[in-house]
């Protein structure tokens, strides 16, 4: 086993500084205090959206989703898929790039990857594989060399029970599940099964890069996000038990780190990395493609306006639709009404495509793209306007702006598989959602019916570095993005960075002696290993009921409408 230039990547999916740097100032998370003090970190900003999937095929590929062609879950941009059907889910046939391993296998340096999302089916690598998120729960085979999935058998990947409904409560405030401790421990089993299977592998195998992803960061923050931090003495014991159990996950989890880092070896690099961080549901919305329909930009279809429509009904009673949990909450009975239910869910307004010079489409919780359907400089003139109009929205409650980013659609995605991207890229402030609906509220920005459900990612995610070459830092350093991960790591082994990777190699947490010994190199475009018309994923088929409970998971979290 080569002794030299290992390095060691340990995925925390979801976590947040917001969560761990207070356990790690009062003491309770020390192996990660330890690699923070004596090495460099800083907050890792994810992908746009910062979604599981665009965040890890990001990071692998040292690409954004322009140039791997991951965007999200589904198919986001796929202007193929008809409007009556489901888009079609992502899985690592969907990642059109070559990956950090497959840079490693062409240099013979040895891995070991253990439940990276979208990995699922499996191809070959120089070394082992075990898969991870949207992988069925029944796959025979999930790793490769395909025989080690008969000897891994005490293992989940992900969780099944619960994990097709939502905690908390619903709009109309009807409890649906509720996070409980059963829940906890059903995660922890999860992660001791997970070590005992990556200790396993890191004892039996030889390694010069070895990954391993915890998910249940993840899924601690979705369902039990209000636990996250010290009870309360008027709080119930219910809340309090609750409030300890995650926080005993975490002591565990640093402990594992410690584990993994000491068995790794002092020689190795450590890096600790999530895909993004997480935060509470938010609790307002903008009201987009009613924005642009005020502005005169985009048109209605016309024949909405039959009486027997829900919203019009609402309309004609003076009404507003984010109005309506107060009326439900005060009359008896009418949150049972199926006209009234479906009044507060369904659009009325249809959008023109067609007739509108702009209108806004979906994309993630507080991230939409406007298309315009204008050419040459009516195109350009309206841009600007959209722009400047968007940078001026400001909630008449807090007086705050609400808008936190604008982009071009092509310059964040630029490479061959952004043809289909909106003009135009826009991030609120994530304490606001957008609502692409159509149809009768009171404000443009309206408060959320109810602001509960599963906790929200965010951007702004957590990284670590440290051991030979890296410089320790007290601060936290800016401008790390995910991209920049996979050029610092092969840099951090001794390999040369293949010159299409979006991302840079860290030069600020390198010490200088480092690299002026060891300049940055860089070579061409690397493809799958060994060979193009050798890497053949595994040929099993997700059935269409593994694919609907990868759905129905998917949902829950709130990643799919």
């Amino acid at each position: 086993m080569q002794k030299s230039n290992r390095v060691l990547v340990i995925g925390l999916d979801g976590a947040t500084w917001d969560v761990l740097d207070p356990w790690i100032r009062e003491g309770t998370l020390p192996n990660l205090a330890r690699l923070r003090r004596s090495g460099s970190w800083g907050t890792l900003l994810s992908t746009i959206p910062p979604i599981t999937a665009a965040a890890w095929s990001t990071f692998m590929t040292g690409k954004r989703p322009g140039k791997h062609g991951v965007f999200h879950f589904i198919k986001l941009f796929d202007g193929a898929c008809a409007a009556d059907s489901k888009p079609e889910l992502v899985n690592a046939i969907s990642i059109k790039s070559s990956t950090l391993w497959d840079v490693k296998g062409h240099h013979n340096r040895k891995v070991v990857l253990i439940n990276i999302p979208l990995t699922y089916p499996p191809r070959p690598v120089n070394g082992v594989m075990v898969t991870g998120l949207l992988t069925p729960s029944r796959a025979p085979i999930f790793t490769y060399p395909p025989e080690l999935s008969k000897e891994i058998t005490d293992y989940k990947i992900d969780l099944d029970r619960f994990m097709d409904k939502k905690p908390f409560r619903d709009d109309f405030g009807d409890e649906i599940t509720a996070p409980t401790l059963s829940l906890v421990e059903e995660f922890r089993d999860m992660l001791e099964k997970r070590v005992k299977v990556t200790l396993s592998l890191m004892g039996s195998n030889p390694w010069d890069f070895f990954m391993v992803v915890f998910i249940g960061t993840d899924r601690l923050g979705h369902y039990l996000w209000p636990y996250h931090g010290p009870a309360q003495a008027s709080d119930s014991s219910e809340k309090q038990q609750l409030c300890q159990a995650v926080r005993n996950y975490y002591i565990r989890l640093d402990e594992v780190v410690g584990e993994l880092v000491e068995k790794a070896g002092e020689d190795a690099a450590v890096v600790v990395m999530s895909d993004h961080g997480m935060g509470p549901p938010h609790e307002k919305q903008l009201h987009c493609n009613n924005w642009l329909y005020q502005r005169g930009w985009l048109s209605a279809k016309s024949g909405g306006g039959s009486i027997a429509n829900p919203d019009n009904w609402l309309k004609q009673l003076g009404l507003p639709r984010d109005k309506i949990g107060r009326v439900i909450r005060r009359i008896p009975g009418l949150a049972g009404s199926r006209l009234v239910r479906k009044a507060a869910s369904s659009r009325s307004a249809v959008i023109d495509l067609d007739q509108s010079d702009a209108y806004c489409v979906p994309i993630f919780f507080n991230i939409m793209g406007i298309r315009i359907n204008l050419i040459g400089e009516q195109k350009a003139d309206l841009h600007q306007a959209i722009i400047r109009g968007l940078e001026d929205i400001v909630d008449p409650e807090t007086g705050l702006k609400v808008i936190q980013q604008v982009c071009r659609g092509e310059d964040y995605y630029n490479g061959p598989y952004g043809d289909n991207i909106p003009v135009i890229i826009v991030t609120a402030n994530p304490t606001y959602g957008f609502n692409h609906h159509l149809s009768h509220y009171s404000s443009v920005i309206t408060k959320r019916l109810v602001a509960s459900g599963p906790a929200k990612h965010r951007a702004e995610g957590i990284f670590i570095a440290h051991g030979p070459g890296i410089l320790p830092g007290l601060e936290s350093l800016p401008n790390l993005k995910i991209e920049d991960v996979a050029p610092t790591v092969l840099y951090l082994m001794g390999l040369p960075v293949p010159s299409d990777m979006d991302g840079r190699v860290l030069t600020e947490i390198v010490n200088p002696v480092l690299l002026r010994a060891r300049p940055i190199r860089r070579e061409g475009p690397v493809g799958f290993w060994p060979k193009e018309d050798e890497a053949i994923f595994d040929s099993q088929v997700m059935s269409a009921e593994d694919e609907e409970l990868i759905r129905d998971r998917l949902q829950s979290l709130g990643y799919l409408d």
